[in-house]
């Protein structure tokens, strides 16, 4: 194998491996498995059933209403409290059917004074975010973990009563292809989940130099996907699980869904909208992607073999490989003389004796004991006075 192929995939592999560690949590949400904690009808059916029952009756109606877990709060966000027209209709609907719901809209101004009133901790991250919609994303997991409630976005209106929702301590809805969304979300005060969430903001504050991209993976629903994943990967009791909201329970406008969607990702840039172009001419943006990856593969090789066969790159080795041989040829010449005068020397003062030559090679000691090197071979060394070669024959009479 060519020694610039091997130093391509040696690089390459090294860099491979550590995206492979970084990225870990990003790649495990390739395998879907929010069915295992997916909201059935079954568990609608039956909160549907006891929200239905009217206490004081007599037979087997006979029962108490459960408490919901979830408070009935609903929480949403603007940057003021003029909400735009587009959104009005989403808005009043959720409003509408939820008459004994407390309603908190949580503008740009209110954001902050609750960052600063109970999480001061992290005021300095949710100022310095460089968008506004990554504020809007945080807020929303802290009122969440403070208050408890529904956090539904503005494009998002309600088609059906949320009470049956109210049964389970946390939910989150699902997203195609794979992963969570951070639109629709419910929970009770202080749930584990939304707390390693507000925890793990700050660790996960990084720019990726694509805006889009950034806001997924900062505060958006990349960024809760793994949170989740994570949560999740080791088992949780029953009572803090987090359940999901699939189809049709969320799917536009079927006769099962909580939600109809209105207009909306204001905050979508260039950059998504370019994104989701691609998506949309799939075929061709992997026949470039792979002709990008090729080519950028070639470029490292012309790069390494010109590196590699550069006369720097060779004065380079020649120097350290003479470093390394004259210290192997002294270190050869003491230990003839050492067995030449009989001195038997222990462990410790081998161990010594090796590494004042700088452990050249963890295996020498072993191999000069089973004779493993001969010292006849021919060799030259650098006399430290003169600098001049001298013959290992000229020393050893």
């Amino acid at each position: 194998m060519k020694k610039e192929l091997k130093a391509l995939l040696i690089v390459n592999g090294i860099f491979v491996f550590i995206a492979i560690c970084y990225l870990f949590d990003l790649i495990t949400l390739l395998y879907d498995d929010s069915s295992r904690y997916a909201i059935t009808s079954l568990e609608i059916d039956a909160a549907l059933s006891n929200s239905s029952t009217i206490p004081g009756q007599s037979g087997d109606n006979n029962k108490q209403t459960p408490q919901p877990l979830i408070p009935k709060i609903i929480h949403q966000t603007y940057k003021t409290d003029i909400i735009p027209e587009d959104w009005l209709v989403a808005q009043k609907s959720c409003k509408n059917l939820h008459p004994d719901y407390e309603y908190r809209l949580w503008t740009d101004e209110t954001s902050r004074q609750f960052i600063k009133e109970h999480y001061d901790w992290f005021l300095e991250t949710f100022d310095n975010y460089p968008m506004p919609i990554m504020r809007a994303d945080a807020i929303r997991y802290f009122v969440l973990y403070h208050f408890g409630g529904i956090y539904i976005d503005l494009d998002d209106g309600c088609q059906r009563s949320l009470d049956p929702l109210l049964q389970f301590r946390a939910f989150l809805r699902k997203t195609d292809p794979t992963g969570i969304s951070n639109d629709v979300m419910g929970s009770v005060p202080h749930h584990p989940f939304f707390k390693k969430t507000i925890d793990s903001l700050k660790k996960y504050n990084h720019s990726w130099l694509i805006p889009y991209v950034t806001i997924m993976y900062s505060t958006g629903p990349l960024f809760l996907s793994v949170i989740l994943k994570q949560y999740n990967r080791w088992g949780n009791p029953i009572a803090d699980q987090v359940k999901v909201l699939v189809k049709p329970f969320y799917k536009g406008n079927a006769d099962k869904s909580f939600f109809f969607y209105a207009p909306g990702s204001s905050w979508h840039l260039g950059d998504a909208k370019f994104i989701f172009s691609m998506g949309k001419h799939w075929f061709l943006a992997a026949l470039f992607g792979t002709a990008l990856v090729l080519g950028f593969f070639y470029l490292q090789y012309l790069a390494f073999a010109r590196l590699l066969n550069s006369k720097y790159f060779k004065l380079y080795k020649r120097t350290i490989g003479r470093g390394i041989r004259n210290r192997l040829v002294r270190f050869r010449l003491l230990r003839r003389l050492v067995n030449l005068l009989g001195i038997s020397l222990t462990e410790s003062k081998k161990n010594e004796f090796n590494g004042a030559f700088g452990d050249i090679d963890s295996g020498l000691l072993a191999d000069y004991d089973n004779d493993n090197f001969n010292i006849d071979d021919d060799y030259e060394m650098e006399d430290d006075f003169t600098d001049k070669p001298i013959r290992n024959r000229d020393m050893i009479v």
